[in-house]
């Protein structure tokens, strides 16, 4: 396999696999902890109200996709390159889809009136 082929099977699978990763918003909430500074095991089990075996399994899933590592001989879970990485991907995808959230809420009131005036329309038949 070409390195341009490497490339685009990495391209094609990267995304549906974050996707799967953080499909479950607890373990989006771990990235964002450990992206502050990084956190002892009961630290994140406090933090996320979680009982050692759920966060455990979550830890683990960051940990196989070498999204964040736990060091030794200090046991802090933090997050790798890569996690800091997501993390700023994630956050500005987060970005993107706000801005059109906060612009139709400002419509709001906007959509009402347009809908009132469409029901109006359609009830006098034009």
């Amino acid at each position: 396999m070409s390195t341009v082929e490497v490339l685009a099977d990495i391209r094609d699978t990267l995304v549906p696999k974050i996707c799967r990763i953080f499909s479950n918003p607890t373990r989006y909430k771990i990235l964002l902890l450990l992206d502050k500074e990084p956190r002892t095991f009961t630290s994140l089990m406090k933090a996320l109200s979680l009982n050692p075996k759920v966060l455990n399994d979550h830890l683990n899933v960051l940990i196989a996709n070498k999204i964040a590592i736990k060091s030794y001989p200090y046991n802090l879970y933090a997050l790798t390159p890569l996690g800091h990485l997501i993390k700023d991907a994630l956050a500005e995808l987060h970005n993107k889809l706000e801005e059109p959230l906060r612009t139709v809420g400002k419509m709001g009131d906007g959509v009402e009136v347009w809908n009132s005036k469409r029901s109006s329309l359609i009830s006098r038949g034009v």
